[in-house]
């Protein structure tokens, strides 16, 4: 049986890294027989070497332009993808680009098609109609699933109808938080029969390195012994504050409440603050912050697998994170863990958690509300861990997973 996984970015984001490995594992275990092929946004040589047993294509709608022409070129592609779709014109997409063509291919042929988890459909950018635009393309005869995910707000009423009308020729669709099932079926009016209430995949992926000695090579590289002191194990994110007036008054301030949040945990408590890497594009942020602190900061500047990952963000006694899916890496060891929210699934997750109370919005960041909620964990840490850890275990028992519905629908 064929699978195209579809609308995946690639391998330079951890969190969408560990996703993408997940969404895999669910595949080849709900469908054992499955030839596996997935249209990545970058990085297919990185890809590859992970999963050598998939076929790797580019994402439909990829070019190297810039500004407009970047826009008007994405257009054309997409314009030429869904019309190749009409019956006769299949020969129209060779125009795209071979690694795009061999995408538009497999989508074609695949049995099921699955626009991969942890995507985020709003109508903020153009991105959005690439996303809808590969849930459009797969044959009627197809499985047509929205792996988790979330979607919302659509704000302007066409790309609400374009969502409706795409929406409505999927076979089912997983909503990775409650406002996102709500959204569908209360302001999409999509009916429930489509709609699966799931969990973030990332729940579900345990994998974590045990290779000893990469693990202690990874914490020589970036100069600390985890066993000499309790570690702040931190991420930061290199926002643009794209909604506020003065973005760059906006940073200044984030970078000024998270060094004061890193100088008290280090002095009161003898902590040692370790910036972890989620996200490479995030390290300029991470060496601004870095260097606005009294106090020596740590950081992660190699690039590394989520399973590796994932090792080290489990020895930190605490954790701050404003990367989304370091916090879900650091909840899955039981660490005790406050978020930073900048984009609202992280509030949106951590309401279906019952962890409401363990996030902190970006744009008004209270340094002094996120010590106090640091120096509580850190007093009782049995009692946080145990709370993260119950927290964790009812979301995966209440809420869905790919393979679910894979194994429902095929």
């Amino acid at each position: 049986m064929k699978v195209m996984i579809t609308n995946a970015y690639g391998r330079s984001n951890r969190g969408d890294s560990v996703l993408l490995d997940e969404c895999i594992a669910e595949i080849t275990s709900a469908v054992p027989d499955a030839e596996i092929g997935c249209s990545v946004f970058e990085g297919i040589a990185a890809s590859r070497a992970v999963h050598p047993d998939v076929t790797w294509s580019e994402r439909i709608g990829n070019t190297s332009a810039s500004g407009k022409l970047a826009k008007l070129v994405t257009l054309m592609r997409l314009l030429i993808a869904a019309l190749a779709t009409v019956p006769g014109l299949s020969f129209v997409a060779r125009l795209l680009p071979s690694s795009q063509y061999q995408s538009w291919k497999m989508i074609r042929a695949a049995d099921i098609v699955v626009s991969a988890p942890g995507g985020y459909i709003h109508d903020t950018n153009f991105a959005y109609y690439v996303a809808l635009l590969h849930i459009f393309l797969p044959r009627k005869a197809a499985r047509n699933i929205l792996a988790p995910q979330s979607i919302g707000p659509i704000d302007t009423p066409f790309a609400r109808l374009i969502a409706r009308w795409i929406f409505m020729k999927t076979d089912a669709i997983c909503a990775r938080e409650s406002y996102s099932w709500h959204f569908l079926h209360e302001t999409l009016a999509l009916p429930e029969r489509l709609l699966r209430r799931s969990g973030d995949s990332a729940f579900w992926n345990f994998y974590v390195s045990n290779a000893g000695p990469a693990i202690v090579q990874a914490w020589h590289e970036i100069g600390v012994e985890p066993s000499a002191k309790p570690i702040l194990g931190l991420t930061v994110v290199n926002w643009t504050f794209p909604k506020s007036v003065d973005m760059e008054m906006k940073r200044r301030d984030y970078v000024t409440s998270m060094a004061k949040i890193i100088d008290h945990m280090t002095k009161a408590h003898d902590m040692q603050p370790v910036i972890f890497n989620q996200v490479s594009d995030d390290l300029p942020m991470a060496e601004r912050i870095a260097a606005a602190c009294d106090t020596q900061v740590a950081i992660d500047r190699t690039s590394r697998e989520p399973e590796e990952l994932r090792a080290l963000i489990g020895r930190s006694s605490l954790f701050l994170g404003t990367r989304f899916h370091s916090c879900i890496f650091a909840m899955m060891a039981d660490r005790p863990t406050q978020a930073i929210a900048y984009l609202p699934k992280t509030s949106y997750i951590l309401r279906d958690l019952k962890l409401d109370e363990r996030q902190f919005p970006i744009d008004d960041l209270d340094p002094t509300a996120v010590i106090a909620a640091l120096e509580r964990d850190f007093s009782d840490l049995a009692t946080a861990r145990a709370e993260i850890s119950g927290a964790v275990e009812t979301y995966r028992q209440t809420h869905a997973k790919l393979s679910d519905v894979l194994q429902e629908t095929t």
